[in-house]
């Protein structure tokens, strides 16, 4: 995978441990958001949780188990989010994201989650299908599947599983 991907107003760069501070700040801001719909929202990550996740992400990059990237605004730089490409099951990946609370709704994660979409397919090898999870109530995360030709394949417990398989023709 790419270091850095274009991503339409976007520019997603590979997690670095200098994105701490903005990453924080970030996060700090969208808990409220953030804290009913993300898995690793369960309590609010500390200075030191975030420095562990940066300080280990070009291992996970490396290895191939996480492709985390920082969002960030191609104009002005701004600091917009995360997101990332899971390993959890090959030949399967799985699309994360989050937008900072005071910029959603502006189509950044619908760009971030098609970058990484044709990212995934394009450079992970023998990757066949790749799937966004999210909450069955997370109506903003819960639109953005379906304007990138995911299909729904189930709802279970709770969350909402959209698949999109490699095109034959690739």
């Amino acid at each position: 995978m790419p270091d850095e991907l274009a991503a339409g107003p976007l520019v997603l760069r590979r997690w670095r441990i200098e994105m701490l501070d903005e990453l924080m700040e970030a996060i700090e801001e969208s808990w409220d958001a953030l804290a009913p719909w993300m898995p690793w929202a369960v309590t609010l990550p500390t200075v030191e949780d975030e420095r562990e996740f940066l300080a280990a992400a070009p291992e996970r990059f490396a290895a191939g188990i996480e492709f985390g990237y920082g969002m960030r605004h191609g104009d002005t730089a701004r600091f917009l989010g995360g997101c990332g490409l899971h390993a959890h099951r090959h030949p399967e990946l799985e699309i994360g994201y989050w937008v900072r609370a005071s910029e959603t709704g502006q189509g950044y994660a619908t760009a971030a989650a098609q970058a990484l979409t044709d990212a995934g397919f394009e450079h992970v090898t023998g990757v066949e299908r790749i799937q966004i999870r999210c909450g069955e109530g997370n109506g903003a995360s819960a639109a953005i599947p379906p304007k990138l030709g995911y299909s729904l394949d189930r709802v279970e417990g709770g969350l909402m599983f959209w698949n999109k398989n490699r095109s034959p023709l690739v």
